[in-house]
């Protein structure tokens, strides 16, 4: 935990040193995602998509490098699974750095990010009662996007997030970002 806390304030202090480098005032936007579930965890959501927002800034590094800093929610709708309701919801706080072939903050673009995500899980059965684990671990996302114009972005993420040596909660994010 201590260490996922270290990354957080790592990163934020990159897009904090980034910002006096950047090459046109930095923006904020929103985000809205759709997640498909991969591995363990579309097991656990019995292959339910999840839903996700978020809100995230943007630093202009100039020649078509960015850095953009976020906070997402999201949330895996009730899967029953054998009698069994499973939930799973996430807080991921992380930045990722976007590379734009062109060389300026428009078309196509690579990324790669590292975020602190703060997974909850819960599972209720009959006769049992709830049960609710919390975690926070590291999370790694890659992908591609496009960004049609100054304002609209579209972008397609693998997420990745190790939750113990038995459960790796991976998706394929899918999402449109807007810049303001």
């Amino acid at each position: 935990m201590q260490s996922l806390s270290r990354f957080a304030l790592a990163s934020l202090a990159v897009a904090a040193l980034a910002a006096p480098l950047k090459a046109e005032e930095p923006r904020f936007g929103v985000q809205g995602m759709v997640n498909a579930p991969l591995g363990d965890l579309k097991d656990f959501v019995d292959s339910k998509p999840g839903l996700g927002v978020g809100v995230h800034g943007t630093f202009d590094l100039g020649a078509g490098n960015m850095i953009r800093p976020r906070l997402d929610f999201n949330y895996f709708p009730e899967a029953t699974l054998s009698g069994i309701k499973n939930n799973a919801t996430n807080f991921g706080l992380g930045a990722d750095y976007l590379f734009f072939i062109a060389g300026k903050p428009e078309g196509f673009y690579l990324t790669g990010g590292l975020s602190a995500v703060r997974w909850s899980f819960s599972s209720e059965a009959p006769g049992y009662g709830k049960i609710s684990t919390d975690t926070t671990k590291l999370g790694v996302a890659v992908g591609a996007g496009y960004q049609w114009n100054a304002t609209v972005g579209t972008e397609l993420r693998y997420t990745y997030s190790k939750i113990d040596s038995n459960f790796n909660a991976d998706a394929l994010q899918a999402g449109v970002t807007i810049r303001f």
